[in-house]
């Protein structure tokens, strides 16, 4: 239709223009105004038929142009024909086409920037690569796991930005299996001067034949590796404190079955021992208890205001009979000014005389222990140092974790738990407070304990 509405345009035309010029001719008798007419007919046949073909082609030249727009990405203007030929009817679908992509494309737009702020914002490295193995994608959290700069690794190689081979292999491995379920994950541990981290992997194809990319996803399991060997260690060491008191009571009780419940010289003595360990696995598993309901919140506090001149000095006054067997000097340093501090009595009692107990067991004889407290603006000070053995420096992290012992031997020799101090910790942390600590091997130690004051 189009065609042939082109056609009668041109046809029509041009013979009008020659019927004109026939009668132009006939009338005329000189040969030059014969040229004149038909150099007139030249110039309007040239220009009607510049105005039809423009006519003609300026559509599809609208529309070629719009349609490169949208191939570069680019919204497309409408296109508007005034006919309703093919022209007319391929330029109104294309515009209902445009409509429809640009819409599209604006879903797409948004789903890409909700997407990208998901994926941003996550804690979990996420890198995707292609089949070359070049980074497609990778958010802020892989950049900061793995060192690198994620706008800058776009375009480039995997290895060329992460020079890990756990992570290649990771990838290689992802790319040789079949499917698209993700592949068992790898662990990768980085070392750096200062410390160590822990990362699991999990790598998934993306869907196509052949496949088209992997994704990789970075979970950093440092704190949880560090929870399990705590865990472990904890079962390790319950079962041997455990073990230790039981074995020597059966080990007395057996003696004294076989025979040395008759020897009134030393069955007494091993009924004293039988007892002895028994108090020692009671205390065990009292603190145990204790450090339990702490650590799980369940224990309730009455949080209230509290004089500390009375407390330290009652806990004083308690150890200063097992101070002056050891031949220690126990010394109260009061603060000038009344000293209130907010948290539970009982707890508060807890902290003091765990720290001033260890002070004593610890310093040998002839030593000294000092008890000092304070308030230093919105805290209460409460500090407990001594003579004794001392610490070192890479117990002194440590030194609060459950059954953790500087001297081992002597601790056991003592009676201690090993449990104490990681009351103490967690007993600051539930009333808003923190506990630290400053020894030397062989010279002494300081705990010094900060509280909301009251």
């Amino acid at each position: 239709m189009w065609l042939s509405r082109l056609f009668w345009k041109f046809f029509l035309t041009q013979a009008a223009l020659l019927v004109v010029l026939a009668l132009v001719v006939v009338g005329l008798d000189n040969d030059r105004l014969v040229l004149l007419a038909c150099g007139v007919y030249l110039i309007v046949g040239l220009a009607a038929t510049y105005w039809i073909t423009r006519s003609a082609v300026l559509p599809i030249r609208q529309l070629t142009r719009e349609l490169q727009r949208l191939e570069l990405g680019e919204s497309p203007d409408p296109v508007y024909v005034a006919s309703f030929d093919e022209v007319g009817q391929l330029a109104d679908r294309f515009n209902r086409m445009s409509q429809r992509i640009g819409a599209r494309l604006s879903e797409l737009d948004d789903s890409r920037g909700r997407m990208a702020t998901v994926l941003g914002n996550m804690i979990e490295g996420v890198i995707a690569v292609d089949e070359r193995q070049r980074v497609l994608f990778a958010n802020d959290a892989a950049g900061r796991l793995l060192g690198f700069e994620p706008a800058q690794a776009v375009g480039r190689g995997l290895m060329e930005s992460v020079r890990n081979h756990v992570l290649h292999e990771a990838v290689n491995t992802a790319f040789a299996a079949g499917g698209s379920k993700s592949v068992v994950p790898r662990t990768l541990v980085l070392e750096s001067p200062t410390h160590s981290q822990t990362l699991s992997i999990n790598t998934t194809r993306l869907p196509g034949k052949p496949c088209p990319g992997v994704v990789l996803v970075l979970h950093d399991v440092t704190e949880l590796r560090r929870l399990e060997n705590l865990r472990q260690d904890f079962v390790a060491n319950v079962s041997h404190e455990l073990k230790t008191p039981l074995s020597s009571i059966k080990a007395y009780a057996e003696t004294l079955q076989n025979g040395a419940l008759a020897d009134s010289e030393h069955n007494h003595l091993f009924v004293a021992r039988i007892e002895e360990q028994a108090d020692r696995l009671h205390q065990l598993i009292i603190d145990m208890l204790s450090l339990a309901r702490i650590e799980s919140g369940q224990q309730t506090f009455e949080i209230v205001r509290i004089d500390l001149g009375p407390i330290v000095t009652e806990v004083c006054e308690q150890a200063l009979p097992a101070a002056e067997e050891q031949q220690l000097r126990l010394h109260v340093e009061a603060s000038a000014e009344p000293c209130q501090v907010r948290a539970d009595e009982e707890g508060l009692r807890e902290i003091v005389a765990n720290l001033v107990s260890n002070a004593v067991k610890y310093t040998p004889a002839g030593g000294q222990v000092w008890v000092r407290y304070r308030t230093e603006g919105q805290q209460a000070v409460i500090e407990v140092q001594d003579t004794g053995i001392g610490i070192p420096a890479e117990g002194q992290a440590r030194v609060f974790e459950r059954f953790y012992r500087v001297d081992r031997a002597r601790s056991r020799e003592l009676g201690g738990t090993g449990l104490g101090l990681s009351i103490v910790k967690h007993l600051c942390l539930a009333f808003g407070g923190s506990v630290a600590v400053k020894s030397k091997l062989g010279e002494g130690s300081t705990f010094t304990v900060r509280l909301p004051a009251g």
